[in-house]
């Protein structure tokens, strides 16, 4: 997936959110722990992963439709971060109703250690990472679908059709 974020600036920023990624998303982190938001597929320990994956997938295609693709890379990019901390900082069995916040302060901190992106970019990722929840986001950073970016909705709307729909994705377990 990070092949297909041209922009190096944005691509090395990604690697680095994934480098601080909490280390039970790459080995035990389901997408869900009840089975009832995900399909099958995303239930075993590498669900996140595969998830995660289809996430990339839908948004890549989506971003054209919705006439962004001048801020794909973006988009992108906040598709592999918006769940880095699906289980909070450290595992906790099940999905942390807070993680989209928490993975747009790891944006913030990557941003903030190392200044890699212009403000535009670092905003588009991380709002983009902030609001994927939509209409289930948390009260205090929850807004009407009506006043998203379209590059917030493309990730939105990505991430709400993966968890429903069987999209296929390469993937080798």
């Amino acid at each position: 997936e990070l092949s297909f974020i041209h922009n190096e600036v944005i691509r090395e920023f990604a690697k680095l959110c994934i480098g601080a990624a909490p280390d039970y998303l790459f080995y035990d982190c389901p997408a869900s722990s009840t089975g009832k938001f995900h399909p099958m597929d995303e239930l075993a320990g590498d669900g996140t992963v595969i998830h995660t994956k289809k996430v990339f997938t839908l948004a890549y295609e989506l971003s054209r439709g919705l006439d962004v693709e001048s801020h794909r890379d973006e988009i992108l990019a906040a598709c592999l971060i918006h769940d880095l901390m699906k289980q909070g900082k450290k595992k906790v069995g099940h999905t942390a109703t807070h993680h989209p916040k928490l993975a747009a302060e790891l944006v913030e901190e990557v941003q903030a250690a190392t200044q890699m992106l212009p403000e535009e970019t670092f905003l588009i990722i991380k709002n983009c990472v902030l609001h994927h929840y939509g209409p289930w986001s948390m009260k205090e950073i929850r807004k009407p679908l009506k006043e998203y970016s379209m590059e917030e909705l493309c990730v939105y709307v990505s991430d709400f059709v993966a968890s429903k729909r069987p999209v296929q994705v390469n993937y080798r377990r």
